[in-house]
C-alpha cells in the first residue's frame, strides 16, 4: 500500500500566508543558530496539521531534519512520553548512536526490558542533548501534534526543553486544539507558562474567513473535477464555518444533497464516508477507532480484528483508497483526522465496544510494549474488566515511578482507588489493601505538589483506620496529615493531628512510626525545651530500630532548637548529618528538608555562597528523584531563586523562573512570578516586570505572605529606577498596612520594605528640594519617617529564626539609616560606608547600590572641598559598583553609574565622557532654559534672539547629543555632565 495524503493537502495552501511566514521566520532563525518555538492552537479540523506539513516541506527542502511526535487520545491512561518515544525511534533510524549513547533514553524507549530505571532529569537532559547533537549536523524541526492529549510527563519534558534551548539550530512547533482547553484542562496553565518564555511565540490558527472559505471550497471542487455551482460553493463555505476538514466532508457528500446536513449532528457528516465502505472495511475502521492511538500497526489489527491476513489487506486497501485511513512511515496506519476516529468510536454499539476493548486487553497482556500497563488499564476499564483494570493501574503506577513521572503515579493510584470498591476481593487480586493504597496515593500527591489531594486521601484513610485498626497505622495516617497541614501553613490543625497521633503511640515500644511521630511533634515555629526533648527521644527511638529516615528527620527538628539557642554552627553540623543519613537510606523528601534548612541557615548566617551551593545541590536532588514539587522540593525552588539573586547568579535565577518539570502549584507559580518581576526590574526590563506582576496578582484575597513581600520588592525596584517614587511610597504603605493588620509580631521582611519606603521618600524629598518646594519636602520627610518607624518596630518586635537578627536584616537596617540621612538632606560618606560594609556578607547587588550612593557622596564632598582623597576613593567605589553591575546585567544601575561618572568626569572603562566644549556657550544657555520648561519664544526673549534662532540652536544641540526630543536632550546633557542636576 502506498501512502495517500489528505485531500486538502493536494491543493495549494489557501489563506495561510501570514501564519506560514511566521513559522518560516522561526525556522530561519533556528537555521541561523537561535532556537525558537511556536505554539499553534486552533479548533479541530482547522488545518494545523496541513500548515505544519507545509513548514516541514520547507525544512526538508532546506536540508533540515523533521521529527514528528503524536500525542495519544487515551486520556489519563496515556503512557508517559509516547510522542517523545516516537521521535526517538526516528532519531535511532537517522543516527543510531545518539540514542544508544544515552542510557536514560534507551531505558525510555525500551522501558521494562533493560532492567534499569531513569530519573526525570536524566531523561530531560538526555533528550535535549540528543536534539542538540542532531542540530549540530543539520537544523532540526521538532513537531509535537495534539498536545491537548499529552500526558503530564510529556508536558513536563517540553517545558524543560523550551526553557533550556538557546543557540541550537532547533525549531519546535506544538499543535493543540484550542476548543479542548476548558478551564480545568491540564494544558491550559502550561500554555500560559510557555507563552511567557522569551523564545516561544504563539500563532493562533483561526478558521477561514468567508472569502477564504469559498476559495478553499473552489480549490477542492476543482480537484475532484465535479461541476459545482457558485450557490453550492457558497452553501458549503457557509456551512463549514471556515473549518477546512468540514469543508472537505461537505464537498464529499454534496452529490447526495445537502438538505439534511443542517439538522444532522456533525457525526453524521463525519460518518458518511465510513458508510460507503464495505462491511469488512467498516469492521476494520471500527476496530481501529478503539485503539485510541494516532498510529496503528497492521499486525495489531490482525490480532484484534479476527480477520485473516488477506481479508485485512483488502479491507485496509479500501480504507486507504477512500481516504478514511492513511499510511505513514513504516506502514503505520492512522485516521485521516482524529475527529473521524472519535465519530466512529462514538457510533459503536455498546457490545461491540466492550468486545473490542477486551480484545486489546488480551493483546496487551501478551505484547507488553512500553507503557502497556496504562493502556491495558484503559481498555480493561472500557471493557468492564475491572479486576484487570485495577491491577494494571497499580502496575502502571510502578512503571511511572521507574521514570520519575510523579503526576502519572498519582493519576494511576487515583484510578485504582476509584475502582477498588467495584472489584470483588480487591485485596486478594492486588496483593495490597485499600488503606495502604490510599496512604501510597497520599505520598504520591505530596511528591507531585498536590497537598490538597494528599489531605483528602488522608482524611479518607482516617475513616478506614477506625477503632479496630492497629493504633500504629492510625498514628501513621495522622502523622502524614499533620505534615500536610504544616506544608500548607495550617499549624493549629497540624498540631491537633500530631497530638492525637502521639496519644495513640506514646505508650508503644520504640518503632519507626513512633520515631516519626516524635520528630513531627518536635517541629515548631518557636521551639521550646519540650521540642528539644521530643527530638532527642525521636533520634533515640529511630536509632534503636534502625529507622534512618525518621532519625534524619528528627535531627532536622533538633536543629531548630539549636538555632533558637544561638548555636548556629552546631545546628548546621546537625543538619548536614541529617542530610547524609537521609541520603544513605534513600529518604529523599527528608534529604530535601535538610537541604532546605541548610540553605536557609547558611543564608541567614550571611554565608551566601555556601547557601547557594546547598540550594543548587538540593534542587539537583529534587530533579533526580522527581520531587521538584514535593513539599521541600517546591520550597527549595523559591528559596534558591532568592539566594541566587543575592549571590549575583542572575542568569541562574532567570532559568529557575521558568522551571522544568510538572507545573508548580498556583501559589508557587505566583511567588516565582514575583521573583521574576524583581529580576526583570533589576535588569531594566519594564514590560517583562509588569507582565510578571500581573501574573502574580497580589491584590487577590488569600495572597501568600512570601508572594506579597517579593511583589513589594519588585514594585519598589521598578518604581525607584523609573523615577516613580510617589507610586512606590503609596504601594509600599498599602502593603505595610496589610501586613501589620494580621495578628502576631511584625515579620522581619518589613525591614527591607521599610528601607525601600524610606528610599522612595528620600528621592521625593531630593526632587522637591531641587524645585524649592518646601511643602513637598515636608510631606516626603513625613512619609520617610513613617517607614523608618516601621523598620524600628520590626527590629524591636520581630522574631528572627535564630537568637538575633541576621546579616541580611542588619544590612537593611543600615540602609534605612542611610536613606533617612538622605531624606533629611544630610547624605554622608559615613552612613553609606556602613551600608557597604553591612551588605558585604554576600548580597552583591545591594552592596553595589550602596557603593553607588557612597561614590556619589564622596564625589560631591570632593567637589565641595577639593579633596583628592575623597575623589580617588569615590572613583574606586564607582568602579567597583560598575564591575558588579555589568556582571549582573543590572542596566538601570549601570546607567546611574555612567551618569555619575560623566557628571563628575570620573574615568571608568567603557564610559565615554563628554567633551566640555561639545556645546557652544549659546547652545548651553538655550538648553539650560529648555530644562526649566520654557518655550522657544520665552527663551528668545530672555536671550534677545529670535524664536527661529532658538529653534536652530536646539536642533544643533539635539544632533550633537543624539537626542530625539527636547526632553531627551536635557536628560542626555544632565547624564553626560553638561548640565547641572
Amino acid at each position: 500500500m502506498t501512502p495517500v495524503a489528505r485531500v486538502g493537502s493536494e491543493i495549494a495552501l489557501v489563506a495561510r500566508t501570514a501564519e506560514l511566514a511566521r513559522l518560516d521566520a522561526v525556522w530561519r532563525q533556528a537555521v541561523d543558530g537561535s532556537a525558537g518555538a511556536v505554539l499553534l492552537p486552533g479548533e479541530a479540523g482547522v488545518g494545523k496539521s496541513r500548515l505544519v506539513a507545509e513548514l516541514a516541506d520547507v525544512a526538508e527542502r532546506a536540508g533540515g531534519v523533521v521529527l514528528v511526535g503524536h500525542c495519544v487520545g487515551l486520556g489519563d491512561a496515556a503512557p508517559p512520553y509516547l510522542p517523545v518515544v516516537e521521535v526517538l525511534e526516528h532519531v535511532r533510524e537517522l543516527e543510531p548512536t545518539l540514542v544508544a549513547d544515552a542510557p536514560a533514553l534507551t531505558t525510555l524507549v525500551a522501558r521494562g526490558g533493560t532492567g534499569r530505571t531513569a530519573d526525570q532529569l536524566q531523561v530531560f537532559d538526555a533528550f535535549l542533548n540528543v536534539l542538540t547533537a542532531l542540530a549540530q549536523r543539520a537544523p532540526v524541526l521538532l513537531v509535537v501534534e495534539d498536545l491537548h492529549w499529552a500526558d503530564a510527563s510529556t508536558r513536563d519534558l517540553l517545558t524543560f526543553l523550551l526553557a533550556r534551548m538557546s543557540h541550537e539550530a532547533l525549531a519546535v512547533v506544538l499543535t493543540y486544539r484550542s476548543d479542548e482547553l476548558h478551564r480545568r484542562h491540564p494544558l491550559r496553565p502550561l500554555v500560559l507558562e510557555l507563552g511567557r518564555m522569551r523564545r516561544v511565540e504563539r500563532v493562533d490558527l483561526e478558521p477561514f474567513g468567508p472569502e477564504d472559505a469559498r476559495d478553499f471550497a473552489r480549490a477542492l471542487a476543482a480537484l475532484d473535477g465535479a461541476e459545482r455551482s457558485p450557490d453550492e460553493i457558497e452553501r458549503i463555505a457557509q456551512r463549514s464555518e471556515g473549518n477546512a476538514f468540514f469543508t472537505e466532508e461537505l464537498l464529499a457528500h454534496a452529490g447526495e444533497g445537502t438538505s439534511g446536513f443542517a439538522s444532522s449532528p456533525l457525526a453524521d457528516v463525519l460518518l458518511g464516508r465510513i458508510e460507503q465502505l464495505g462491511a469488512t472495511a467498516q469492521h476494520v475502521v471500527r476496530t481501529a477507532s478503539v485503539a485510541g492511538q494516532s498510529k496503528l500497526r497492521q499486525s495489531t489489527l490482525l490480532a484484534v480484528s479476527g480477520l485473516d491476513e488477506d481479508e485485512l489487506e483488502r479491507a485496509l486497501r479500501e480504507c486507504v483508497q477512500r481516504y478514511v485511513l492513511v499510511v505513514g512511515a513504516e506502514g503505520a496506519l492512522a485516521f485521516r483526522h482524529s475527529l473521524l476516529r472519535e465519530a466512529v468510536y462514538a457510533d459503536l454499539l455498546p457490545g461491540e465496544r466492550v468486545r473490542t476493548h477486551a480484545a486489546f486487553v488480551r493483546l496487551l497482556g501478551e505484547a507488553r510494549y512500553p507503557g502497556w500497563l496504562g493502556a491495558q488499564a484503559h481498555h480493561a476499564t472500557q471493557a468492564g474488566d475491572l479486576p484487570t483494570a485495577l491491577v494494571a493501574h497499580i502496575g502502571a503506577a510502578r512503571e511511572a515511578e521507574d521514570v520519575a513521572a510523579t503526576a502519572d503515579v498519582l493519576n494511576h493510584l487515583e484510578q485504582a482507588l476509584a475502582l477498588w470498591d467495584a472489584v470483588p476481593d480487591a485485596a486478594a487480586a492486588t496483593g495490597t489493601d485499600e488503606l495502604t493504597l490510599m496512604m501510597r496515593a497520599a505520598d504520591a500527591a505530596v511528591a507531585a505538589g498536590r497537598t490538597e489531594r494528599a489531605a483528602a486521601f488522608l482524611r479518607s484513610a482516617l475513616r478506614l483506620a477506625g477503632a479496630g485498626t492497629d493504633t500504629v497505622v492510625r498514628a501513621a495516617v495522622l502523622r502524614r496529615l499533620a505534615k500536610v497541614h504544616y506544608a500548607e501553613d495550617e499549624w493549629d490543625a497540624g498540631k491537633r493531628a500530631i497530638a492525637e497521633a502521639w496519644e495513640l503511640i506514646r505508650d508503644q515500644p520504640p518503632s519507626r512510626e513512633r520515631a516519626w511521630v516524635l520528630s513531627t511533634l518536635a517541629m515548631g515555629v518557636v521551639p521550646s525545651p519540650q521540642h528539644r526533648a521530643w527530638a532527642k527521644e525521636a533520634v533515640q527511638d529511630a536509632r534503636l530500630v534502625g529507622a534512618g529516615d525518621a532519625e534524619a528527620d528528627a535531627l532536622i527538628s533538633h536543629s531548630y532548637q539549636l538555632l533558637n539557642e544561638n548555636s548556629d554552627a552546631e545546628a548546621m553540623a546537625v543538619l548536614d548529618q541529617a542530610r547524609l543519613r537521609a541520603a544513605e537510606v534513600g529518604a529523599f523528601e527528608v534529604e530535601l528538608r535538610a537541604h532546605f534548612n541548610l540553605t536557609v541557615g547558611e543564608f541567614e548566617r550571611g554565608h551566601v555562597a555556601l547557601a547557594a551551593e546547598h540550594a543548587r545541590r538540593g534542587l539537583a536532588r529534587a530533579r533526580e528523584e522527581g520531587l521538584v514539587w514535593a513539599t521541600y522540593g517546591r520550597e527549595l525552588v523559591w528559596l534558591a531563586i532568592q539566594v541566587l539573586y543575592a549571590a549575583g547568579a542572575w542568569d541562574e535565577v532567570e532559568r529557575l523562573a521558568s522551571p522544568p518539570g510538572e507545573r508548580a502549584p498556583d501559589w508557587l507559580t505566583r511567588v516565582i512570578a514575583c521573583q521574576a518581576a524583581l529580576l526583570a526590574a533589576s535588569r531594566g526590563r519594564w514590560e517583562e516586570a509588569d507582565r510578571h506582576l500581573e501574573i502574580a496578582d497580589v491584590h487577590t484575597a488569600g495572597t501568600e505572605d512570601e508572594q506579597l513581600k517579593i511583589a513589594a520588592y519588585a514594585s519598589a525596584e521598578r518604581g525607584l529606577w523609573q523615577q516613580r517614587a510617589e507610586d512606590v511610597v503609596r504601594t509600599l504603605r498599602a502593603i505595610v498596612n496589610r501586613v501589620l493588620a494580621a495578628s502576631g509580631p511584625p515579620p522581619l521582611h518589613l525591614l527591607r520594605i521599610g528601607a525601600l519606603g524610606v528610599t522612595a521618600a528620600a528621592d521625593l524629598a531630593a526632587q522637591a528640594r531641587r524645585r524649592h518646594a518646601e511643602d513637598a519636602v515636608a510631606e516626603a520627610v513625613s512619609s520617610g519617617e513613617w517607614f523608618a518607624e516601621v523598620v524600628s518596630r520590626a527590629c524591636a518586635e520581630g522574631l528572627p529564626r535564630g537568637a538575633t537578627i541576621g546579616p541580611e536584616g542588619r544590612g537593611w537596617v543600615a540602609r534605612a539609616e542611610a536613606e533617612s540621612a538622605r531624606l533629611h538632606g544630610a547624605d554622608s560618606r559615613e552612613v553609606w560606608t556602613a551600608v557597604v560594609d553591612a551588605f558585604g556578607y554576600g548580597d552583591r547587588y545591594q552592596q553595589a547600590i550602596a557603593q553607588w550612593r557612597l561614590a556619589e557622596a564622596l564625589l560631591e564632598r570632593a567637589r565641595e572641598d577639593s579633596s583628592a582623597d575623597d575623589a580617588a576613593r569615590g572613583a574606586t567605589e564607582l568602579g567597583r559598583a560598575m564591575e558588579t553591575a555589568r556582571e549582573l546585567g543590572a542596566a538601570p544601575l549601570i546607567a546611574a553609574l555612567e551618569a555619575l561618572a560623566r557628571r563628575h568626569r570620573v574615568q571608568v572603562s567603557g564610559v565615554r565622557l563628554a567633551a566640555t566644549d561639545l556645546l557652544t556657550p549659546r547652545e548651553r544657555s538655550v538648553l539650560e532654559l529648555v530644562a526649566q520648561g520654557l518655550t522657544n519664544r520665552v527663551i528668545g526673549e530672555q536671550l534677545y534672539i529670535s524664536e527661529k534662532t532658538v529653534s536652530v540652536h536646539l536642533t544643533r544641540v539635539m544632533a550633537k547629543l543624539g537626542a530625539h526630543s527636547r526632553t531627551d536632550a536635557v536628560a542626555r546633557a544632565m547624564s553626560d555632565g553638561l548640565l547641572g542636576a
